[in-house]
Formats: structure tokens, sequence, C-alpha cells
């Protein structure tokens, strides 16, 4: 028989709405710096210089931001005693010597 409550297969069928928020993010990111009639233009100047050099200066921090944002969710999606980053779990060698290597 099948469990009613069995545990979805993947992280994005797990998490739905944490997984939109990161595609959300990462679009806007993309969308923000590749749609260019936000900053292209002659006009509005700040001082000398053009509107697109103050919007880089914005958007490249403000991007940053967001990007550390979406790194932190994605570290909620995963289940705990997963992998690190490096593919091996954290643990300690025989009788707790701290070694970290696996045999």
């Amino acid at each position: 028989m099948s469990d009613p409550e069995a545990r979805p297969k993947n992280a994005v069928a797990a998490h739905p709405i944490t997984s939109a928020a990161i595609a959300i993010l990462v679009a806007a990111a993309i969308f923000f710096i590749l749609y260019s009639p936000i900053y292209s233009s002659a006009t509005p100047k700040i001082g000398a210089l053009p509107f697109f050099y103050f919007y880089l200066l914005v958007y490249m921090p403000a991007t940053s931001i967001v990007l550390w944002i979406v790194v932190q969710l994605q570290k909620r999606l995963k289940p705990p005693g997963a992998p690190d980053d490096d593919g091996a779990a954290h643990s300690t060698g025989p009788a707790g010597s701290g070694s970290g290597v696996t045999r």
C-alpha cells in the first residue's frame, strides 16, 4: 500500500514556495541587467555621467545581496545530514580524532 505522507523525492517538490522564490529572484537579477531600456538612454544624467554608471553602481551590490539570499534559501532545501558542497558529509575519524577522513 502507499503511504499518504510519503516524502517527495526531491527538494524542489518538498519546498515549492522556497524553490519558486529562488527562481523569481534569479530571474529578476538577470532581467534587470538584460532589459536595457531601463538604463540605456542619454538622459537622465547625474552630473556629467550618464545614468547607466549609477545604475550599475546600485545594481551590482543589490545583485550580490539577492544572490546571497538565494544561497541561504538553497541551504534550507537540503535535508538534514545531506552532504555539503564538497560532496562529503561532516564526520570525525575514529574515536573523535577530528580528522574528517572517512574510510
